[in-house]
């Protein structure tokens, strides 16, 4: 019999808890609205917004503890997969209210696209200026066309209203026309989402006895989902202190060295590095920096983010034998691999600026500081833009497009299939051919002198069909409703794995504005599928998960 009391009490604690987050960015809109000059923010003010938002996620969770007040004491798995679900689905719509409330958003689906972007950490954005007839003053439609064997029109709408400061003249748009509290929140998301809504909520609450363990598990990418710490409450500890601590050594690096850069700047870059979220408070993203020592700083906390936290923990306490892991020189090595082999095909070719702009050829210094940020950013699904590679040569955008699907490596912030899913593919599918021409032999699959279980094994190989077909399936259904095929399929791909930018009418120097409704759905119901690995929120659809 499914707990039901037991769930609503889980549930009311953590929107409790969310709805003193929300306080932080209230707090930030207050000081823009009331302390600052007019100057330094004069997009719209959002306090009240985060506010009644704050009390509306109060009454909710006051509600659910009403209803769970009699609760046993103890969930199990069951309930913890559907704690998960709630909490993934639902969060979204609570975060995305400030951007309703504040007018800077009016559609509601484009709210939970943004927000839920932010929490799994994708990184994709609806946020574009408005256009307007210079001579009448009316709103006019943005027009992109992708061209192809079928060339496709998108005609649509800007989401943001462009911003003027009355006492200087200067104009905002897009992005930057959003008041500044509202993208402290967008990263702030990330950095929640990067570490784990759910691990930190079972790092702070001891109520939550075993099923503590699945909402952790749920959370950690990867097949193998071991604690770092025989208790589940201490390894979620743990994973949060390293978290916050290579966030913290990030702000310090650019805090200390890079002085051009505002303290919004500071903050949600690191919000957005380590949490490999992707998410700029600007409109050409990093490129707007034009500063080639920020460009390798982030690079490296892309990797430090992507990296398996456990070699962290490990680290610290002098254990350095643990990091003699093949997926962790796997890893490296790819992005050694597949920047160097981006960096010699882009030699000789013209650059082009994410505004699209051209401008003469690559050199070497440059292909190598392009590929590199480029390779790393994707491979690690930060999705942070330097450049517009949309017009790079096909084969590179080949090369970026498949390391979309190889990812980070597990146990860190990386979306993707992950490095050691890759490498289990490969030798469950040499098992296998070996066994056609030896059916005799005994074979073990073993990575690292560990042998990993047949049911490990179903696991992978599950996860990769269900990949396929969610690819399949969301192309299909992106296409058939006037999608071109290369942005459908790499915008499902950008959504799967968590990256945040595709190519074509989604590419670097393009956002997601042009998506109808149906289409935001998709796209967000496909972010936080990828986000938990697919097999909890498809639990829910299989019948016998419901009966008693």
């Amino acid at each position: 019999m499914m707990l039901y009391k037991d769930i609503c009490k889980i549930l009311a604690y953590f929107f409790f808890c969310f709805s003193l987050i929300l306080l932080v960015p209230t707090a930030i809109a207050a000081y823009y609205q009331f302390v600052s000059n007019y100057s330094d923010h004069p997009q719209l003010h959002s306090t009240s917004a985060f506010l009644i938002t704050a009390v509306i996620t109060f009454i909710i969770s006051l509600l659910l503890y009403f209803f769970g007040k009699n609760a046993v004491g103890q969930i199990f798995r069951k309930e913890s997969i559907i704690i998960v679900v709630i909490i993934w689905f639902v969060t979204p719509f609570l975060a995305g209210l400030p951007f309703l409330l504040s007018n800077t958003l009016q559609n509601p689906w484009q709210a939970f696209f943004e927000t839920s972007s932010g929490l799994t950490t994708t990184g994709s954005t609806i946020l574009t200026a408005k256009k307007f007839d210079q001579k009448t003053g009316t709103e006019i439609p943005i027009v992109k066309e992708v061209k192809g064997q079928f060339d496709v029109l998108y005609r649509f709408y800007g989401t943001v209203q462009p911003v003027t400061d009355q006492i200087t003249g200067k104009t905002y748009q897009g992005i930057e026309a959003v008041g500044k509290a509202l993208l402290f929140w967008r990263s702030f998301l990330q950095f929640l989402g990067g570490g784990g809504v759910i691990v930190l909520f079972v790092a702070i609450l001891p109520l939550l006895g075993s099923g503590g363990k699945i909402l952790f598990q749920s959370e950690i990418p990867g097949p193998i989902k071991n604690s770092l710490t025989p208790r589940i409450k201490e390894g979620a500890k743990q994973l949060w202190v390293i978290y916050l601590g290579l966030t913290c050594i990030q702000f310090c690096i650019l805090f200390l060295f890079f002085q051009e850069l505002s303290l919004l700047d500071i903050i949600t870059l690191s919000f957005s590095t380590i949490s490999t979220g992707g998410f700029s408070v600007k409109n050409e993203g990093i490129a707007a920096y034009h500063d080639a020592s920020l460009e390798w700083v982030l690079l490296l906390f892309m990797i430090l983010g992507s990296i398996n936290f456990s070699l962290y923990f490990y680290a610290l306490r002098g254990k350095f034998y643990r990091i003699y892991e093949s997926e962790f020189f796997f890893y490296l090595a790819s992005l050694l691999f597949f920047g160097a082999y981006c960096s010699w095909n882009l030699i000789g070719n013209a650059k082009m600026a994410t505004n699209g702009n051209s401008k003469p050829f690559y050199d070497l210094i440059e292909a190598v500081r392009y590929s590199f940020f480029q390779v790393v950013s994707i491979q690690s699904t930060t999705g942070y833009t330097t450049t517009d590679y949309d017009h790079w040569p096909y084969v590179v955008q080949v090369i970026l497009l498949i390391i979309m699907f190889f990812g980070g490596m597990s146990g860190s912030t990386a979306g993707g299939i992950k490095i050691i899913r890759l490498t289990m593919l490969y030798k469950i599918v040499k098992n296998t051919l070996q066994s056609i021409f030896q059916p005799d032999a005994i074979k073990r699959i073993q990575i690292d002198g560990k042998e990993i279980s047949s049911k490990d094994s179903v696991f992978v190989l599950s996860f990769f069909c269900i990949i396929i077909a969610f690819l399949t399936i969301g192309t299909f259904l992106l296409v058939d409703d006037g999608v071109d095929i290369e942005t459908a399929f790499t915008l499902v791909a950008s959504s799967i794995n968590n990256i945040g930018i595709a190519f074509r009418a989604a590419g670097p120097s393009e956002t997601c504005a042009f998506l109808t409704n149906k289409q935001l759905i998709l796209c967000s119901f496909l972010m936080l599928l990828g986000r938990l690995e697919f097999f909890v929120i498809l639990t829910l659809f299989v019948p016998s998960f419901w009966k008693r």
